[in-house]
């Protein structure tokens, strides 16, 4: 659900939730096998946080898909309790059938806009490409910082407007009116949600990696496996015929006889405060109550 709610961004096309659920349900006996991007990004992030100096009790990982990056942080952080969370019923069926030894997890349905959980519950939350399907990435940032625990450490990685160039450029090709893609907003709106939201000691930076595909076929067949497939409100609701497929085809390039699809992988990390600042509304406002203000440190 691409994100709407940052202040300077243009409006967003907005993911159907139902499509989503619907997609993340066929997608789950499939996704681990079929999610390279996530699981290469997901290692990518435990590097990041291997640099970090944390030692969490209480881990929440939202959108958790097939459970992999739950499995990671076990191994990670054994004596820490995990929390998994997905929209997705099936999704969290099969993150708890593969959680093997690791006992120390809970799990339950929920999107990472709504979490159960009382204010200040974790201490790390983290989210693998969770985020660009978020309506309004405002409300969910805000939920994330809501769970955290003072001092707590938000890690998550999203894709940015570069992310399947190549695609969106081609889809003219095949039809007279090209259907609207997702577009994800630039790592700097991101990180400027993060601070209206609350956070502190934001940190943001990108790179591209490039899948290679046989045909368009595989392509899009792997977006299904991953349940990244047709998921916007207004998307087309016809087949897509052979004529259209070999026109889309024909229009994408190749490099070594190979179809590339390139993602732009956004990575960032926040802190919540130790006291809990006073988030700014979409224009950049921030409005502060009489009881919000104290005697500032040493006056009488």
């Amino acid at each position: 659900m691409p994100p709407t709610s940052t202040a300077d961004a243009e409006p967003m096309l907005a993911v159907d939730p139902a499509a989503l659920r619907r997609a993340l349900r066929r997608a789950a006996p499939t996704f681990d096998r079929a999610a390279l991007l996530a699981h290469e990004v997901e290692g990518r992030l435990l590097e990041r946080l291997q640099l970090m100096r944390v030692d969490p009790a209480r881990i929440l990982v939202v959108d958790a898909r097939g459970g992999a990056g739950g499995r990671a942080l076990s191994k990670r952080f054994p004596k820490a309790e995990k929390v998994q969370v997905d929209p997705a019923p099936a999704m969290v069926r099969q993150a708890r059938k593969r959680r093997g030894w690791h006992r120390r997890q809970r799990f339950c349905a929920a999107w990472s806009g709504a979490l159960p959980f009382p204010a200040g519950t974790f201490d790390l939350v983290w989210s693998n490409l969770g985020l660009p399907w978020a309506n309004d990435l405002d409300a969910v940032l805000g939920e994330l910082h809501r769970v955290l625990a003072p001092e707590g450490l938000v890690l998550f990685s999203s894709l940015g407007p570069d992310t399947l160039a190549e695609l969106r450029a081609a889809l003219p090709a095949g039809y007279s009116r090209a259907p609207d893609m997702p577009v994800f907003l630039d790592m700097h709106d991101v990180g400027d949600a993060l601070s209206r939201t609350g956070f502190e000691g934001v940190v943001m930076e990108n790179e591209t990696l490039t899948v290679t595909y046989p045909d368009l076929r595989t392509l899009l067949a792997d977006g299904r496996a991953t349940a990244s497939g047709a998921l916007l409100a207004n998307r087309p609701r016809g087949l897509l015929t052979p004529r259209r497929l070999a026109a889309l085809e024909a229009a994408l390039p190749r490099e070594d006889g190979l179809l590339p699809a390139r993602f732009e992988v956004v990575y960032g990390h926040a802190w919540r405060p130790e006291r809990a600042g006073v988030a700014a509304d979409a224009s950049g406002t921030a409005r502060i109550g009489l009881d919000q203000i104290g005697r500032a440190s040493g006056t009488r």
